[in-house]
């Protein structure tokens, strides 16, 4: 059995460390920069608890939260199953969230006029970049959602069959 064992990486004029190594550690040096468009880091979560609410905002996931290694963009993909709308005339709206505070409308009459109540298989999926963020920053986010029509109950079902997830990448820009 044959192996290559380094403590450190260099350039090809072997004047620039590229990265160093010390056990099982492997510390990039700072110079080293990665493609614009590549994915850095990645955040998810996942459930089917059930939810219900009328015309006040409640959350779908509990907080996703994802610390940037650089000034680069977050991509926020959201999927979510089992929407039921009791109503034909109520609609939900989903907008997404740092947590406390809406940051994007994602739509406003979803389900409008569907009464879904006897078929819990509507799903809404988005995504949503962000602009360059700062560098070395904790971001939050969630989803909410409310009956934006009226005072009638919609849910996002609580089977095992209706998964919703968030998830966030960090994209190097």
């Amino acid at each position: 059995m044959s192996g290559l064992f380094v403590d450190s990486i260099k350039d090809a004029s072997n004047t620039k460390t590229l990265a160093t190594l010390s056990s099982s550690l492997v510390t990039l040096h700072s110079d080293v920069v990665f493609p614009t468009g590549m994915i850095r880091k990645v955040e998810s979560t996942q459930t089917s608890a059930y939810s219900a609410t009328t015309n006040s905002y409640v959350d779908i996931f509990t907080d996703v939260q994802l610390t940037t290694t650089g000034a680069n963009k977050i991509l926020v993909i959201g999927n979510i199953n089992g929407i039921v709308v009791f109503d034909a005339n109520a609609g939900i709206q989903f907008n997404l969230t740092d947590g406390s505070s809406s940051i994007q409308t994602l739509t406003t009459k979803y389900g409008l006029g569907s009464n879904s109540a006897d078929d819990p298989n509507g799903s809404f999926s988005f995504q949503h970049l962000t602009g360059v963020l700062s560098a070395s920053t904790q971001y939050t986010f969630n989803v909410e959602f409310k009956n934006s029509v009226n005072s009638s109950s919609v849910r996002v079902s609580g089977d095992s069959n209706s998964i919703r997830t968030l998830t966030l990448m960090e994209i190097q820009q």
